[in-house]
């Protein structure tokens, strides 16, 4: 509430909490399937609210309800993102320490050789060689966003193409 400039706009925060908080965690639980990070998504979006209190329309109205659940699903959409992208590393990380047993090192050394060169280079340079992002980035000439979507996806196609391998068995 330090965020809040006086006591009226307190008053008129902790009214819209009461009376949204359930559309907002509802907007939010339907995007991330989790309760805990669903609220954690509500609270953010409350502390961004409570910055931004002045631009806020401070009446119950559609506009009003508009703007929070739009706030909310703004943040719980970067938590989901965020979520697969960790799940993703921690995928290829496991991959990269399994290059040491034999069985699993021939079915991601063939795995990797069915990405295109691309995809292929880019895992190396951040899960082999542990690049950063900006260095990557810096190094091919593209933009940190690009860098990163160019992880996620090699990532992805790897993931694929190595259960498959698996499965196959």
């Amino acid at each position: 509430m330090s965020l809040l400039k006086n006591r009226d706009d307190e008053i008129a925060f902790e009214y819209l909490y009461n009376h949204y908080i359930n559309l907002m965690l509802y907007t939010a639980n339907s995007i991330l399937n989790n309760s805990a990070d669903s609220e954690d998504a509500v609270q953010l979006a409350f502390m961004r609210i409570a910055k931004h209190f002045d631009s806020i329309e401070k009446t119950i109205c559609p506009k009003t309800a508009n703007q929070f659940v739009i706030i909310v699903r703004n943040i719980a959409i970067d938590i989901y993102r965020k979520r697969h992208r960790e799940a993703t590393a921690e995928f290829i990380e496991e991959l990269c320490e399994c290059k040491t047993q034999e069985i699993y090192a021939s079915k991601l050394d063939i795995s990797m050789s069915e990405l295109p060169q691309q995809q292929r280079d880019i895992l190396y340079l951040y899960h082999i060689y542990g690049l950063t992002v900006k260095e990557i980035s810096k190094l091919l000439g593209i933009s940190k966003a690009a860098t990163y979507k160019r992880i996620e996806r090699a990532a992805k196609q790897l993931k694929q193409i190595y259960e498959e391998e698996i499965s196959d068995e």
